[in-house]
């Protein structure tokens, strides 16, 4: 009788061993689901990199992550193994292109993917306006650079202005260049006070503002231009024709007012800067060049393309470079809208000169 206990004992205790053992298996495979991750942003945008950040779930410890540009059929994976941190930062991107990125677990094999998070490559400044544009205002901002064409923009009185979007309003500048010219002129609605302007230019891509990429910084003082010369640092970030980094003019009543955030009297504009190494284009060419821009960008039916004098022949390409449009433009308009959305290039020939252009088409 006693060995039958013992017996009945040994058996009882192994079964409520081996349901312990299930019941805190929280890594083992057999307890995680295929269900997609929830809640995956993304952020920390620059012209190259981003973040994607997801919901860990603790069961899972392994995930795949997988992006491409879109409108491109293949996709680029990374397999993250043991991953704690719910995140992971793509490097290596394209600049000014638009990319879909998805998270899977791995559980008992491959999961389900998420929805498709789109996000652009593209650089993300810190905003900034005044409280009080009817005292004093930026009424022109003239940028001369070196080699290119002349940027003059003629304004009248506002908080805040984002001009970068303005094809007739883009600065070109020449990598290591010196002598470069930024004036100002100051306007106010009463008796002329004394005000302060300053002008930066992201000269490294990093999306700050920082002192010494300050070009212009004027004394408060009532005279009604402001103006300096500055150089292009020879290994600032080489932008190409279709991105920009960011030029910030602030008239304020005081040079301390922030370079981000609120301040009481003056105003604030910001303007896209292309900074570019041309060592193999003359003056003239270059000057030409810089004339031809599209817009809007990205688009979604029309493109509109400045610069040109007459009807040109175009071709556009995919990303992965076949053909799938050509003709003549038509009073300086193509039309896209039988594009899928994606990433596509247009070639301009020019009077025997070809422009390609990047263009994403939403």
């Amino acid at each position: 009788m006693i060995k039958k206990l013992l017996f009945l004992f040994l058996i009882l205790s192994g079964i409520n061993n081996y349901y312990a053992t299930i019941n805190t298996g929280k890594n083992d495979e057999f307890f995680c689901d295929t269900l997609a991750p929830t809640n995956v942003q993304v952020g920390n945008i620059t012209l190259s990199s981003a973040t994607v950040s997801w919901t860990l779930d603790p069961n899972t410890p392994n995930y795949i992550l997988r992006y491409r540009p879109v409108g491109l059929f293949s996709w680029l994976s990374t397999s993250l193994q043991t991953n704690s941190l719910g995140s992971y930062t793509l490097t290596g991107l394209m600049p000014c292109t638009s990319y879909e990125v998805q998270v899977s677990k791995v559980c008992n094999g491959a999961g389900s993917f998420s929805a498709s998070v789109v996000f652009t490559t593209a650089l993300d400044y810190c905003t900034s306006a005044s409280v009080d544009s009817n005292v004093t205002y930026i009424s022109s901002v003239t940028v001369t650079p070196v080699v290119f064409s002349q940027m003059v923009s003629n304004s009248g009185t506002s908080n805040y202005t984002d001009y970068r979007p303005d094809p007739n309003r883009k600065v070109y500048l020449l990598l290591g260049s010196a002598n470069n010219m930024i004036s100002v002129s100051k306007s106010w609605f009463g008796t002329p006070g004394n005000v302060s302007v300053r002008a930066w230019i992201d000269f490294n891509a990093d999306g700050i503002f920082s002192a010494t990429e300050l070009v212009l910084s004027s004394t408060s003082n009532s005279s009604p231009t402001a103006a300096a010369m500055f150089a292009v640092p020879p290994f600032a970030f080489q932008t190409g024709t279709n991105c920009a980094v960011s030029m910030r003019v602030i008239i304020s009543e005081a040079s301390t007012s922030p370079v981000c955030g609120t301040f009481t009297y003056g105003e604030v504009e910001d303007y896209g800067v292309y900074l570019l190494q041309n060592s193999n284009l003359s003056t003239n060419e270059t000057a030409k060049r810089n004339e031809i821009n599209i817009y809007p960008n990205p688009v979604s039916d029309v493109l509109n393309i400045s610069g040109l004098s007459e009807e040109n022949d175009f071709e556009i390409y995919n990303a992965i470079g076949q053909k799938v449009s050509s003709g003549k433009i038509s009073d300086r308009k193509v039309n896209v809208s039988q594009l899928l959305k994606g990433v596509y290039f247009i070639q301009i020939n020019d009077k025997g000169k070809l422009d390609k252009i990047k263009f994403i088409k939403k």
